[in-house]
């Protein structure tokens, strides 16, 4: 169901959503599948669950939760695209059934694992450093990925849609149905977490080494 390889699964979603018009081939498509024809809706899937596949991993942390929430997201579509509005962004719209669906599977399972490629950007890359430093990172690593799985659901999902997915500050607040003020507030009181976490575990202590 999930074609292409791990890392690009993980590069996709990274630009902004598009406007919707009524070129959009993704509306196009839902208005055949409205007027009857349900075979469209395979080729809505294949020019979208990359993305949909993307977002829920850097949710999630996990593939095989990946995959449960990218089938649950387009079940929930299929079953709703009477409600629909057209002329609405339609990944917006589809982003905000997946982050619903992510929210149901945190809630269900516990605390997550932390997607490898947010402690990539937080901590660097290990091949270029010497044994004992890489040893150092993968310790700093650990703990990032702990003081990750702690932040609270609404700020975990609002980093990343703004700081991986690269959505603006507006089109989140439009998925998640807040205010962007709220987005803001989240992002920054995650940011602030992570940042302050980093630098206790860079900061040597008193008369030793970090």
């Amino acid at each position: 169901m999930f074609p292409g390889s791990e890392a690009a699964l993980m590069d996709e979603g990274i630009a902004s959503l598009p406007e919707a018009s009524a070129q959009d081939p993704l509306a196009q498509l839902v208005r055949r599948i409205r007027g009857g024809e349900a075979e469209a809706f395979e080729p809505l899937m294949a020019r979208t669950e990359a993305r949909i596949l993307a977002l829920a991993w850097r949710i999630l942390g996990d593939r095989h939760l990946a995959e449960d929430a990218a089938q649950e997201t387009f079940l929930r579509v299929f079953r709703s695209l009477h409600t629909y509005r057209l002329g609405e962004p339609f990944e917006a719209w589809m982003i905000r059934i997946a982050v619903n669906v992510c929210r149901d599977l945190a809630r269900k399972r516990g605390p997550l694992p932390v997607p490898l490629d947010l402690l990539d950007v937080l901590e660097g890359d290990a091949a270029s450093l010497g044994a004992e430093e890489a040893v150092l990172l993968q310790q700093r690593r650990a703990l990032v990925r702990q003081a990750l799985a702690g932040l609270p659901q609404a700020e975990r999902t609002a980093l990343v849609l703004r700081d991986l997915e690269g959505l603006s500050t507006e089109e989140v607040a439009r998925i998640l149905g807040v205010r962007p003020v709220t987005i803001r507030s989240q992002v920054a009181s995650a940011r602030t977490k992570l940042q302050a976490h980093c630098a206790r575990l860079t900061t040597p202590p008193q008369g030793g080494r970090p």
